[in-house]
């Protein structure tokens, strides 16, 4: 869902700087391609004077390069020295090419200026990668205009395309948005190495692109399915993949998950928690290195657990410096700030070899020592690594995939003790029916209706902690909370009707009804700008169809003869319970927000007296014995239920609306905005 008005508004002024700061202070649609034409007289040129070897791969690795400063000459100048005593093969741009906002057309003069131009010495070819500021839709760097990425590709085949207005050279490779090619040859005859590059601002660019063409289904999961399967059928040794976003960094930017201090719990996107889960899924313990941009600095990193053998190596500092801020200390072999520089490397066999070069544009031999005999900063070899076998993840293609840690119980709220309680009772009443599936069913509906209740729970209580500590972040984050609440629940049905192939009548509709569900409720894609009660009857009218299909199911259940009665109780207070879920969305998304502390009042109220009046058939018809020992019976409805009923009542209709105020005209969008963004995405996961 494209993010509400309001909530940019508040959130904007803290992260706007730090997103853009790609360009930083400085010291001065695709489907893929498979393989890639190294082009004209350049591919073959090792650039220097050590003699080609088809066994060994020699490379640059430069980011963040497109800002035509002092810089970036020096840089160029001192890449061409390199190569020349070492040995090069080609060049990896690992995005910001032209800074600050991309390129207007193929015949855009900036190509000349930021690229021809200043890395004119090295006659090597240049494999790019887009990063956020080739792909500006409003504001450089902002990462939400993907089309014009587009004319970064399309100067790869300028000169066929437009004869009579050649490129000043063959050297800019970039056959596709995200691609794939391999130099060098193994004694086998199979490639020595793979490079895959690929487009992370599309995944990881923070701000949302109204291109339909660059939405999450049509572009990020067919580039997901692409790298993962390029990267199992590669049959090269060494595999390697290259974006202008790094995974892990300690300079400004941070930690995919936590981009510029941004939580990934509230909101994922322009965190990068959906880039961290897309990497994760594809290359993470399957590609030996991941090279990167975004931060200007060099940094060499260690692996990380959760990404198994995978190194990570940052180089952006081509053309543009900035300060190491450490925001996420992640282990390093090496790091430098405050430095231009780029990084060389050497493949040999078993063998990887790496050289950092920090270059002073001010100094007549720009920092490396000598032109003729330049000295790395830096210096690290490897043999390559075993997989370390990590469990695979499928995080970033099913959006909405539970979290693993995710805890129903896991935090304070309001309902906490009817949570506790109606769990406790409806487990030791499971275990007093004989039918194994039937227990089965009994527990599926109790743990399906706490994490219904959890929904409401986390809403109300979001609302309050945000009112009393004038908090909004505490808000998002019920609000986020809700949504993985609701999917808990949904998905405690979906496990028994996996687990049981033949489920009796009336049983065996339950499958049919959730995926009649789960079809009903729209994509991200589908909610458009987001206008209100429109899209909001989009996302909740499905809610309350599930709940009438299950109320069918509590008729259907009345007609049939032997089944157990407080089955039927379970089904019904599930009903009631996703009732009160689609009223709450309903209320809250279209009441003011003076209204809104009354309107929690009222469906809390009602959200228990719910409870209640479900809770009857079951004790009707449990033994004795059993709504004794769990506290079904008046007891529990009158000293549990009924004093939180009092508890939430006093504290939402008393406290609440006066601390609200400040929160004017905003309160409704930061609770709405993660669990419909949620919601939505119910679309495209399988529960």
């Amino acid at each position: 869902m494209t993010a509400k008005p309001i909530l940019t508004s508040l959130l904007l002024a803290a992260s706007l700087l730090g997103l853009s700061a790609c360009g930083g202070s400085s010291s001065s649609g695709s489907s893929g391609s498979d393989s890639v034409d190294n082009g004209g007289d350049n591919g073959g040129d090792n650039g220097g004077s050590a003699p080609p070897d088809n066994n060994v791969v020699r490379f640059i690795l430069m980011g963040d390069s497109g800002s035509a400063s002092n810089g970036a000459y020096a840089v160029g100048k001192a890449m061409a020295a390199v190569c020349e005593a070492r040995g090069c093969d080609l060049v990896l741009g690992l995005g910001d090419n032209i800074y600050e906002s991309g390129v207007t057309s193929v015949m855009d003069p900036q190509f000349e200026e930021k690229f021809e131009l200043p890395f004119e010495p090295v006659d090597l070819p240049f494999y790019f990668v887009l990063g956020n500021h080739d792909n500006t839709g409003f504001f450089g760097g902002d990462g939400a205009g993907n089309a014009t990425g587009e004319y970064q590709v399309d100067y790869h085949y300028r000169d066929a395309e437009h004869p009579d207005a050649p490129r000043a050279s063959q050297r800019w490779k970039m056959p596709d948005r995200y691609y794939r090619f391999s130099e060098g040859e193994q004694d086998n005859g199979k490639p020595l190495v793979e490079f895959f590059g690929i487009d992370s601002s599309q995944v990881a660019g923070g701000f949302p692109d109204s291109d339909e063409n660059y939405s999450y289904n049509n572009f990020g999961l067919a580039q997901a399915e692409w790298l993962k399967s390029s990267i199992e059928t590669s049959q090269a040794k060494w595999k390697f993949v290259f974006a202008h976003h790094p995974y892990v960094s300690n300079g400004s930017h941070g930690n995919a998950g936590n981009y510029d201090g941004v939580p990934g719990f509230l909101l994922p996107v322009l965190a990068g928690e959906r880039y961290k889960a897309f990497l994760e899924e594809t290359m993470c313990d399957r590609a030996d290195f991941m090279f990167a941009g975004h931060d200007h600095d060099l940094q060499w990193l260690m692996s990380q657990p959760d990404c198994g053998k995978t190194e990570f190596i940052l180089s952006g500092a081509a053309s543009k410096t900035r300060s190491l801020e450490g925001r996420n200390s992640n282990p390093v072999f090496y790091e430098k700030g405050d430095s231009y520089g780029f990084v060389w490397v050497e493949v040999k066999g078993d063998q990887f070899y790496g050289e950092v070069y920090e270059v002073d544009p001010d100094d007549g031999a720009l920092g490396i020592g000598s032109l003729t005999d330049p000295q790395p900063a830096f210096i690290r070899s490897t043999l390559q690594q075993p997989a370390e076998g990590i469990a695979s993840s499928d995080a970033f293609t099913s959006p909405l995939q539970a979290n693993p840690e995710f805890d129903v119980y896991g935090e304070e709220g309001n309902l906490d003790e009817v949570q506790s309680t109606f769990a406790e009772g409806f487990t030791q009443l499971a275990g007093a029916v004989n039918d194994p599936t039937m227990a089965a069913l009994i527990n599926a509906m109790a743990q399906s209706s706490v994490g219904l209740i959890e929904v409401l729970d986390a809403l109300s209580t979001g609302v309050q902690k945000a009112a009393e500590e004038q908090n909004p972040d505490l808000l998002m984050a019920g609000s986020a909370r809700a949504s993985q609440a609701l999917l808990y629940s949904l998905q405690q049905l979906q496990a028994v009707v996996d687990s049981n192939e033949s489920l009796p009548a009336p049983f065996d509709q339950l499958g049919g009804i959730l995926d009649e569900f789960r079809a009903s409720v729209p994509s991200a894609d589908d909610q458009g700008s987001g206008e209100g009660s429109a899209d909001l009857r989009s996302l909740t009218d499905p809610v309350k169809a599930l709940a009438m299909n299950i109320q069918g199911l509590v008729d259907a259940i009345e007609e049939e003869t032997g089944v157990v009665p407080v089955v039927g109780g379970s089904f019904a207070l599930l009903s009631e319970l996703l009732f009160d879920v689609g009223r709450t969305l309903d209320a809250v998304g279209n009441a003011s927000t003076a209204e809104l502390g009354q309107v929690l009042v009222s469906l809390v109220e009602d959200l228990l007296n719910n409870i209640l009046v479900g809770i009857i058939p079951i004790e009707q018809f449990a033994p004795a014995e059993v709504t004794n020992a769990i506290g079904l019976g008046p007891k529990f409805l009158s000293s549990v239920l009924l004093a939180v009923v009092r508890e939430v009542t006093f504290v939402l209709d008393n406290t609440l609306l006066a601390l609200l105020a400040p929160l004017i005209g905003a309160l409704d969008e930061l609770l709405l905005t993660p669990l419909f963004d949620g919601l939505a995405s119910l679309a495209d996961f399988e529960f």
